[in-house]
């Protein structure tokens, strides 16, 4: 049974909520650089109604001093003190528009100069022409009129003209400059609003076709999903009842194996007792009956002395070689039925899942072999170790074994160093271990972890089912076991565990 696999294209789900951030942001920027731009906008307007305003009193003063002249000139020629009414009302007009002028440039010392000559030269005008209006109410015409001959008056007149038409130039050229800032603000802000809006309106687009396609696509594979979901719990249901039946009669297998080849061990051992009491009896026979046919023999020759029988002797030891190899058999033979037995019980214990301080336990694990380390003069030191949430007798039996099975292989012409360190790796934490003792060839690195199989010199007690029983117990944990190890340079072994482990994880596995 197989799994089918979809050839549907899928969208990127996080795709259309980072346009909407991206859209937002826009949003904001725009919005942040439209209120700028409009700020700078309402100033650059402020500055050129300021600039039309300055110009606008500055014409004002002439226009006054004007007034004032046509005014005096019509008193001077008519009499008439009709005339003087514009006179008198444009000097205060005159002052006042020179002061707002003062108001509106302060803040522009080259300015208040120039006004402050502005201001002289308009006083001193109005001060002429205030002369030459009281000699003509005193009755002097002909003077005041030579004293507007004279030309006193139109040489201040010009001196003011000329000032007051220097700055109208000077604030033109301010106004021509303002007006350009204005015109740029105003573009940069309609270019600004048209991209934003451009923008926006495409990311909308798009936003909206996504949503139409990813509704599309969510409908296909929501129905391509419910299909998949069904296979693969039947699939998932066969294989776990396949697996669990198999699990279940290997470790049958093992049981049976293990109890019905004590059986005829037993047998064995009954027989060879009795052989040994048989050989009693029998040989204690032979040896009175060897007597006998001597005592007959020294008889017979009487000059001669029979030579010891030997032959006896022989078939005797013989028979006790045999007995012993029987024994020495059998003896092996029920340490490997029981270690089968004991991974059999191993594979239906329950493990129990439990937070351990796995640094704690591996110092109990050392000092355990504290003594047999002693006697090797071996040195053993256990890190940093990271905790695990495993189960604990497994834990123990997995570091016994790597930690014995190094003190074992060790070289006598090199100190023993056994160091045991730890580290995170995601999810996972890793267990390495590690010595300088004999090192294993590669070539038997996977040899070593099956059972009854083991590497090179067999000058070591052991039956062979160490490493096999601690790969058994670290996949039975989740997690996996590798080996990194050299002849004469040592071994690390290295365990990698899930940090939590629990019963329906594996189960679920």
């Amino acid at each position: 049974m197989s799994l089918a696999t979809s050839t549907t294209p899928v969208a990127f789900p996080r795709l259309q909520p980072l346009l909407l951030g991206i859209g937002f942001l826009l949003l904001i920027g725009l919005s942040a650089a439209t209120a700028f731009l409009v700020d700078r906008s309402a100033t650059d307007a402020q500055m050129l109604t300021h600039t039309l305003t300055v110009q606008d009193k500055l014409s004002n003063v002439l226009l006054n001093l004007r007034r004032a002249e046509s005014g005096q000139r019509g008193f001077l020629f008519t009499g008439n003190a009709e005339y003087l009414e514009d006179f008198y009302a444009a000097e205060p007009a005159s002052a006042e528009t020179i002061k707002d002028l003062r108001t509106l440039t302060a803040d522009n010392p080259a300015r208040k100069s120039q006004l402050e000559v502005i201001a002289d030269l308009n006083s001193a005008r109005f001060s002429e022409m205030r002369r030459i209006i009281a000699l003509m109410q005193a009755g002097q015409q002909d003077l005041a009129r030579s004293e507007v001959a004279r030309g006193e008056g139109r040489r201040v007149m010009n001196a003011l003209r000329d000032r007051v038409l220097e700055v109208i130039a000077d604030e033109g050229r301010l106004l021509t400059l303002r007006t350009e800032q204005s015109l740029r603000t105003n573009r940069l802000l309609l270019v600004l609003a048209l991209l934003g809006s451009g923008l926006i309106i495409t990311i909308g687009g798009i936003s909206v076709a996504m949503v139409q396609r990813n509704a599309k696509q969510r409908e296909s594979a929501r129905r391509e999903l419910a299909g998949m979901n069904a296979n693969l719990e039947r699939i998932v249901s066969y294989r776990t009842a396949d697996l669990t039946e198999a699990n279940e009669e290997i470790q049958r297998f093992a049981y049976i194996v293990s109890h019905d080849l004590r059986s005829p061990l037993v047998n064995i051992m009954g027989f060879t007792s009795e052989l040994e009491a048989l050989r009693k009896d029998i040989f204690d026979k032979v040896n009175t009956l060897t007597a006998e046919l001597a005592a007959l023999k020294a008889q017979a020759a009487e000059a001669a002395e029979a030579e010891p029988n030997t032959e006896i002797d022989r078939l005797g030891e013989d028979f006790d070689e045999a007995i012993r190899f029987i024994k020495t058999s059998i003896g092996n033979m029920d340490r490997l039925i029981n270690a089968v037995l004991r991974l059999s019980r191993e594979g239906r214990r329950q493990f129990s899942p439990e937070q351990i301080d796995t640094k704690a336990m591996l110092e109990a694990v050392v000092e355990n072999v504290a003594h047999r380390a002693a006697e090797q003069g071996a040195e053993l030191t256990v890190g940093d170790l990271p905790p695990v949430e495993s189960d604990r007798l497994a834990l123990e039996q997995i570091f016994a074994n790597l930690v014995d099975n190094a003190l074992k292989y060790s070289r006598p012409e090199e100190p023993l160093r056994i160091t045991i360190a730890g580290r995170i790796n995601g999810l996972q934490v890793t267990y390495d271990v590690q010595d300088n003792g004999r090192g294993i060839d590669p070539h038997d690195h996977q040899r070593v972890f099956e059972l009854f199989r083991r590497s090179g010199r067999q000058d070591r007690p052991g039956e062979g089912i160490g490493l096999a029983h601690v790969r058994a117990l670290v996949r039975r944990l989740g997690g996996s076991m590798g080996l990194n190890s050299e002849l004469g340079k040592g071994s690390t072994f290295t365990v990698t565990l899930p940090r939590r482990w629990s019963v329906e994880k594996r189960s679920a596995a």
